[in-house]
């Protein structure tokens, strides 16, 4: 068979495998990632390609300054909030968005939240479809290094987080503000008003104690006076003691732990002082400390 004839058939005979070659599905260099954190009522996911330094230069060079970048690799990076929140104190909807930075050398960086949330990259980014924009302050610490990007959330409180994004030495974090603390009483007053009478001093318990984890012992104060009022218990008299001593009064808390223990000792059906005794001496022994 002629030289050109064999090269032919060899040609067919591999075609095949050729075409076979392409339905691999290669790993990806950048995998795939998904965050995913409850901050109150709001559901935050974040779904990202986690690129690695793997020795390379990353700010200015492959990230360059003052340009669009996807703030991770591959599809765009994408950010999912369940209720509206506050972005570095800006209004932003509930809804999928694109997340994109402007990286610079100096100064801060540039978050966008783009509407158009399925694309490749920033490459088709369209700034007419940005929902929001803010600057944020981008802090570098060779103390900190990530080898691959990753996206984290940091509660503060009941009402504030952090997003929080991490590559190389960079370390960014955005606010994020959501209204935990007014949907929760908005349900409780509810709640309240349809309660039956023997079950409001539980409710107003747990309204204070709610209030005590937020960071607002002042306004938690009147429910667990009106629990009191309603059924005095050691348990609502813990928590006043609490609140007390969360507002620097401890010569009042102390005298509502002790009160929190005599109805404690009163009673056999109380016993939540008792049980719980010994995770609260830590916190009695601060309190006589601060009297």
């Amino acid at each position: 068979m002629p030289v050109k004839s064999l090269s032919l058939a060899f040609a067919v005979l591999l075609f095949p495998l050729a075409l076979s070659a392409q339905d691999v599905h290669w790993p990806r260099k950048s995998p795939g990632a998904v965050m995913a954190y409850t901050l109150g009522y709001t559901e935050i996911i974040i779904r990202y390609s986690s690129p690695a330094v793997d020795g390379r230069e990353i700010w200015g060079a492959l990230v360059p300054y003052n340009e669009v970048w996807r703030a991770g690799a591959n599809e765009a990076t994408t950010m999912t909030f369940s209720t509206d929140v506050e972005i570095e104190g800006q209004a932003l909807s509930a809804g999928t968005y694109a997340f994109f930075l402007i990286p610079r050398e100096k100064g801060a960086w540039t978050a966008i939240f783009n509407k158009t949330f399925n694309q490749w990259g920033p490459y088709r980014y369209d700034p007419a479809q940005d929902a929001l924009r803010v600057e944020v302050e981008a802090k570098f610490s060779k103390a900190a290094s990530a080898d691959r990007l990753y996206y984290s959330v940091t509660a503060q409180d009941a009402d504030n987080g952090y997003i929080r994004l991490g590559w190389e030495y960079l370390r960014l974090y955005l606010r994020v503000e959501v209204n935990t603390t007014e949907k929760a009483m908005a349900a409780f007053r509810q709640a309240l008003e349809a309660a039956p009478q023997e079950k409001k001093a539980a409710l107003n318990l747990q309204a204070a104690d709610f209030l005590l984890w937020a960071g607002q012992p002042a306004a938690a104060m009147p429910y667990v006076e009106q629990s009191i009022a309603q059924q005095p218990s050691s348990q609502n008299y813990w928590i006043k003691a609490r609140l007390l001593a969360a507002g620097g009064d401890f010569k009042g808390a102390l005298a509502a732990a002790e009160k929190a223990r005599q109805l404690d000792l009163s009673s056999e059906l109380d016993d939540f002082f008792t049980n719980s005794e010994p995770a609260f001496r830590k916190l009695l022994d601060g309190w006589k400390q601060g009297q």
